[in-house]
């Protein structure tokens, strides 16, 4: 899995980006074939947002979450990624049984 972390108009620190690369390693508990992530972590005007882009073969995910705090945005978008791996990998299931 090739995993890239991006910041938008903050330098983050290495501990926040651990912490990314931690959360996304995770997904693999939904889907072992992950191919891409490309992570942006933004700071705005109204908070700090997470945004993940997710590849496997043939399909792609996206999720962003804006919060107060940083590791909030990123564990709530991660979150939000894993629900999405989770619902396409049951529906894939269904359909071979």
């Amino acid at each position: 899995m090739n995993i890239e972390i991006t910041s938008r108009h903050h330098d983050y620190s290495d501990r926040i980006i651990d912490f990314a690369r931690e959360k996304v390693e995770k997904l693999t508990k939904y889907h072992d074939r992950i191919i891409d992530v490309h992570m942006v972590l933004d700071k705005r005007p109204e908070g700090e947002e997470a945004e993940i882009d997710l590849h496997i073969s043939g399909k792609n995910f996206a999720a962003k979450e804006l919060a107060d705090d940083i590791t909030k945005s990123i564990d709530l978008a991660s979150k939000k990624i894993g629900r999405q791996l989770k619902k396409y990998v049951d529906k894939r299931n269904e359909k071979h049984v």
